[in-house]
Formats: C-alpha cells, structure tokens, sequence
C-alpha cells in the first residue's frame, strides 16, 4: 500500500469556506441564526487534521520535525494580517472613542496578539466584545505551540503512530469529560467553551484523524468509503440544522453535541479523502465556497472590523442590509489575502519541508 501523502485538496479548501460561511451568517444580528460557533469546531478539526498530516510527512521524508522551520511558516501565515487588523482597529478605536474604550481595545489587541484572548473570556476579564472572536485564534495557536513538540518527542521515542493516536483519542474524550463536569458543577459558560482544556476535543478529533490515515490504520477500501460517506451525509445534514437552531450554551451541546459533532466532522473530512460521493463533491468543490475557503483567514479577521465598527453605521445595522456587511467583509477580507498575506506566504519557501537527501 503507498504511503498516505496529503497534497493540495480543494474540497479542504470547501470545509474551510463553510465554516466561515457559518461563521459569517451567525454573526449577523439580522438572520435567525445562533449555531454559527459550530464553524469554529470545523476550523478546529481541519487544523488539526492538517497539521498532524503534514508534520507526519515531514517526519517521514526528512526524519525530523524541524521545530524552528514550522513555527516560522506558521508566523509568516497568522501574524501579518493579524498584526494589520489588530492596528486597524487600535486606530479606529482611537479616533471614534473615548479614552476608556480605546484603553480597553489596546488591551484586547495585546491579549489577542499573545493568543491568550480565549482564557481572559473564560474568566470575563477580556475588555473588548468587538476583538472576542480571537478568542479560537488563541486556541488554535496554543495547540501549534504544543502539539508538534509533543508529537516531535513521542517520534523520537520511537512511539508508534498507532499508539499516539491511541494517546490523542483518550486525550479528546478527557477533554469533553472535563467540559461536562466542569458545566455540572459550576454552570459557568465562558470557562467551559473557552478554555483550551475544555475546548480541545476538535483539534483531537482532527489529530486523531490525521494519526488513523498516516499511519495505514484506514486504508480506502470501497466499504469504508460507503461507511464514510454515509457517515459525512448525516453530519453535513445535523450542521445545517445546528446553524438553525444550534445554541452554544445548551446544557446538551456542552455536555455531548460538541463531541458528537467534531466526531462527525472529522468522518466528514475523511470522507472527503476517500472517494467522496457526488453530493459531497459538489458540495465542497463548488468554486466560490473553495474560494472563500482560501481567504478564510483574512474573513474570519476582518469581520471583526466590519461586523464590529461598521455595525455602527445605520445603513448597515438595517436589516434587509445584511448582504452589504457580508459583501464589504469579503472584499476587505480578498485585500488582505492577495495585498498582504500572499505575498508573505512567498517567504515560507525558506522553511518548506524539503525531503532529506540521505536514502
């Protein structure tokens, strides 16, 4: 059997645009939808699921994970935009707010710049409502911080992949465990949905899919493709209903639907490897949802700044008016990837992985 390699998958590129389509939606005070913050848990289990795929690949061709290559790639690709729209927002706050306001924004900006935004709204100490949302920018960047170290030494102990992924699903469950009673026994939301210890499960199930896949353990068989797809159908369906009528502080959604749906949804991104049906494809290959997949980044930022500072403005907080704040996200959003962040890509060349050249 060849080994798994990942390459460029635009159907990836889909699952990132609809969970910031979600995002995007939910975030409208104008639309009845509440259970957009399901598109974060997607951007979760992708992520994870990326990461541990590619930094398995590294391993595998160079015989090494080189640490200081992966945390420059991973800088070059977060922190210019995020640098830009936090300084964009620094400034705007400056010049329409009163001193208190524009105090408590340059705090959030540095409390977001350090990825610790999501543990000061755990314990309702984040000053700005309008910079909450890198609350998951801080998750994120906390499990790209630890995660390749970990699994950096556990392949150095020479710790089977299959073991590791036996490590990463006790550690996903421990991780839902410990929501559920910490929301039993103390009723506090923000702990429970933002800290990084209670909110895991989906970069778990990301990892837990990216171990099963690396290490030959799912081998794309024909019933494992029907068994996948069935399983991404019902999943994709369930999504659609949470975007509806989904409630992120549900006793239920705390306790179990966040682990049932990360579960799902890493089936869905397997499925998406192997031998999609045609409903999934045509899904999560359709153009513009691939599209906005790729500036993902920059809509999930931006949409701080137009949701946050032009929701101020009458025109756009009336509600058949909810088109142009989505339209305005988008094009800043586009600036930003083809301005800023593409162009900074081109310097991650000098931290690729490269293949070793010793046989």
């Amino acid at each position: 059997m060849p080994e798994f390699s990942l390459g460029h998958r635009k159907s990836l590129d889909g699952v990132r645009g609809m969970a910031i389509v979600f995002v995007l939606l939910s975030h409208l005070q104008n639309l009845p939808l509440q259970g957009g913050f399901i598109g974060v848990d997607l951007f979760f289990v992708l992520s994870g699921f990326l990461i541990t795929t590619l930094l398995l690949e590294e391993e595998r061709d160079r015989g090494d994970i080189r640490l200081r290559d992966f945390y420059a790639r991973r800088a070059l690709r977060l922190l210019p935009a995020l640098i830009a729209m936090l300084l964009v927002m620094i400034g705007m706050s400056a010049w329409t707010d009163g001193a208190d306001d524009a105090a408590k924004m340059r705090k959030s900006a540095l409390m977001a710049l350090f990825y610790s935004a999501n543990w000061f709204s755990a314990f309702r100490a984040f000053p700005s409502a309008e910079l909450s949302a890198t609350w998951s920018l801080s998750i994120e960047e906390q499990f790209y911080l630890v995660w390749p170290l970990l699994l950096r030494t556990l392949l150095r102990w020479r710790v089977s992949t299959t073991r590791i992924a036996v490590l990463a699903a006790a550690g996903l469950f421990l991780s839902a465990g410990w929501r559920a009673w910490l929301w039993r026994s103390t009723g506090s939301f923000e702990r429970v949905f933002f800290g990084s210890d209670t909110h895991s499960d989906g970069l778990l199930a990301g990892t837990l899919a990216g171990l099963l896949v690396s290490s030959g353990a799912l081998r794309p068989t024909p019933a494992l493709a029907r068994t996948l797809n069935w399983g991404a159908h019902l999943t994709l369906g369930i999504l659609m209903l949470y975007l509806r009528w989904g409630w992120e502080a549900d006793g239920y959604t705390l306790e179990t639907g966040i682990l049932v749906l990360n579960l799902g949804m890493a089936v869905l991104v397997l499925s998406l490897l192997f031998s999609p049906g045609p409903i999934l494809r045509a899904v999560f290959e359709f153009p513009p949802l691939v599209w906005m997949g790729r500036i993902s980044y920059g809509l999930y930022l931006w949409h701080m700044v137009v949701y946050g500072r032009g929701g101020r403005m009458p025109l756009l907080r009336s509600a058949g008016w909810w088109p142009l704040t989505v339209a305005a996200t988008i094009g800043v959003a586009a600036a930003s990837f083809y301005l800023l962040e593409r162009p900074m890509l081109r310097w991650k060349r000098r931290f690729e992985r490269v293949p070793s050249s010793a046989p």
